[in-house]
């Protein structure tokens, strides 16, 4: 393509050379001689040339155009793929606005100097080594006047330029700002209304927008003295041209179409610097915009899969902290310090500690979300580093503290696949009421015929998917999820909004308990289960007291005897677990039953005098 680029923009350009030369025959042998016929020869090659250079503009144009907006969606997906793959740490270094800018903002600055440089870059320097080779083959001694000429456009362009590639640096930051606050305030707008802080979060805006206007009217105002200076210069030359070629011709030493070609080529070569010239001025913006993706490029995710992966060994795994420490990059103390934790087939070990304690991390080392800063991660008694990430995950079912829906159904959000709306087009089934049936449904568009659903933009590829819609049921069962999900309109196929906004916050968590759900539930048909853990992290804050006991007592009869980390701030929730691991300032202060804790554990026994009283609390 690149290639087939080069070949139509030199064509074009070589044609628009020789199209003054045939203008200024037309001149001096058939309007000056009186020579109809020399008028319409050249005429008609004239009109050919154009046509065959329009058809070469097209041609080049569409192709630059093709590969510049290809290599913008390869680059977008390639910078997604990469941040997908950062570790919270990666993602924190960068933070969530600039990696939003960079996919964006950043690839389509690239993505347009990419443009420019298949349809300017390649045709100026043709055009203008062209232009002053066609020109002194009209008259050498009259383009002496372009030792003066080039080089004062140049220095115009230059300056401008050297102004302009400080700005953009600082415009792109100023843009990572105004994203920054954004994301804040959209984040935080409850709080910012119950503290009444509306007027302090306007200042901080109004004065990030204001950086961003100056530096956007400096930048104007450069491009801006660019185009009549550059104007004064063509203009200045065109009549020095006129001057100095009047005098040659009345002295007989040019020819009247000679000169009215050296003023077409005059143009082209100032027309060659002046392109050249804007694309050096756009290339200061894509170059930042570069740099800050190859950034990104560069980034070695923190935490990463081997090149040579030890695989995993067959049958249910143990998972195993032995003496693990997390301490975070720049912090003077660990988050947690010195943990042993063994996490064995049918074993349920529950966390609780104060809040700010460590229980999250030590809930994300499992997964690999986070790495020990000392210590290990035994899985299936392998260090978890010499693992794949992808085999270690797809064990490991996991629901964090925020519970997070995804765009699509309740079935794609349950079973993790691509969703498909029941419109027309798709073979899918609506689930019976209570279908206990190991009956599953393939869901497929066929191309000719895409479902959308009323939210959807634009028609999306063919999908298909899928759906175990039994084993998604019993998850909704096990997860307290299925009386609510059973009355929508759609039942298994409702809506979910992105984020999951057109639900409450305890149906929220409860969906996103029944995904992790799905992946610890026996497959239908080959009775196998995808998980060997399954990680609650401080998950049922957002449920009554009832929907949490009653998860609680139904849950063996569902997953089997995997192994089970609940972390939970209420004593209520863990209180009749086996094991129970007191966690007091990232160190383990006590484990063993309720009653011992309450006997031997200072912090649990202020924990549990917190939330109940003493009557309650035996």
């Amino acid at each position: 393509m690149v290639a087939a680029i080069i070949l139509f923009q030199l064509g074009q350009v070589l044609l628009s050379l020789w199209l003054p030369s045939l203008n200024a025959t037309i001149i001096d042998r058939g309007i000056l001689a009186g020579r109809q016929d020399v008028i319409w020869t050249n005429g008609l090659i004239m009109l050919g040339v154009a046509l065959v250079q329009i058809a070469f503009m097209v041609g080049a144009i569409y192709a630059g155009s093709r590969t510049a907006m290809g290599f913008g969606q390869e680059l977008r997906t390639s910078i997604f793929q990469t941040v997908q793959r950062f570790s919270p740490t990666d993602q924190h270094r960068f933070g969530a606005p600039t990696l939003i800018t960079r996919t964006t903002n950043d690839v389509t600055q690239v993505q347009m100097v990419t443009l420019m440089t298949f349809t300017v870059m390649i045709t100026a320097p043709i055009m203008g080594i062209g232009g002053i080779v066609m020109a002194l083959r009209q008259d050498a001694q009259l383009s002496v006047l372009l030792l003066v000429i080039v080089p004062l456009l140049a220095l115009i362009i230059g300056g401008v330029m050297a102004g302009l590639t400080p700005s953009y640096s600082i415009q792109q930051q100023r843009i990572d700002r105004i994203n920054t606050l954004l994301r804040e305030q959209l984040t935080g707008v409850r709080v910012i209304r119950a503290f009444v802080r509306q007027h302090s979060e306007r200042e901080k805006f109004r004065q990030a927008n204001s950086e961003l206007r100056a530096i956007w009217l400096k930048i104007g105002w450069l491009w801006s003295f660019l185009m009549p200076a550059t104007s004064l210069v063509v203009g200045i030359s065109s009549a020095a041209v006129i001057w100095f070629g009047g005098e040659r011709i009345q002295a007989g030493q040019m020819e009247v179409g000679s000169l009215t070609a050296y003023i077409t080529y005059l143009m082209m070569i100032l027309g060659a610097v002046m392109m050249s010239g804007m694309m050096a001025m756009m290339f200061p913006r894509g170059e930042i915009s570069a740099k800050r993706l190859r950034e990104i490029e560069k980034t070695i995710p923190s935490i990463h899969s081997p090149e040579h992966p030890t695989p995993l060994p067959d049958g249910s795994l143990t998972f195993e902290l032995k003496h693990a420490t997390i301490q975070y990059e720049g912090a003077e103390d660990p988050v947690i310090r010195d943990v042993n934790l063994r996490l064995s087939p049918d074993s349920l070990v529950t966390i609780i500690g104060s809040t700010g304690c460590g229980k999250s991390s030590i809930a994300k080392l499992f997964p690999r979300l986070l790495d020990p800063s000392d210590g290990q991660l035994l899985v299936g008694g392998i260090d978890a580093r010499k693992l794949d990430l992808r085999e270690l995950r797809s064990r490991v079912a996991y629901v964090p503290q925020r519970a997070f829906l995804f765009s699509g159904t309740v079935a794609s959000n349950v079973a993790g696949l691509p969703s498909a709306s029941p419109e027309a087009g798709s073979l899918q089934t609506q689930p019976a009421e209570d279908s206990r049936s190991a009956t599953t449904v393939a869901v497929a568009a066929p191309s000719s015929a895409v479902a959308l659903s009323s939210t959807d933009a634009a028609p999306p590829p063919p999908i298909s998917a899928e759906y175990d819609e039994a084993r998604i049921q019993l998850a909704l069962e096990a997860a307290q999820a299925w009386d609510f999900v059973r009355d929508l309109k759609d039942g298994l196929y409702a809506h979910v909004e992105s984020g999951g906004q057109n639900f409450s916050g305890g149906q929220r968590q409860r969906l996103a308990i029944a995904r992790a759900l799905y992946r610890c539930i026996p497959d239908s048909h080959t009775g196998a289960r995808q998980a060997d853990l399954l990680i609650f992290d401080d998950s049922f804050s957002a449920l009554d007291f009832a929907t949490d006991a009653a998860l609680r007592t139904n849950l063996r009869r569902y997953i089997g005897d995997i192994a089970i980390l609940l972390i939970a701030q209420r004593v209520a929730t863990i209180r009749n677990a086996s094991e129970i691991v007191v966690l007091s300032g990232g160190k383990i202060e006590a484990r063993g039953t309720h009653r011992k804790l309450m006997e031997t554990s200072p912090t649990y026994l202020d924990i549990v005098r917190s939330q109940l009283t003493k009557e309650e609390a035996q």
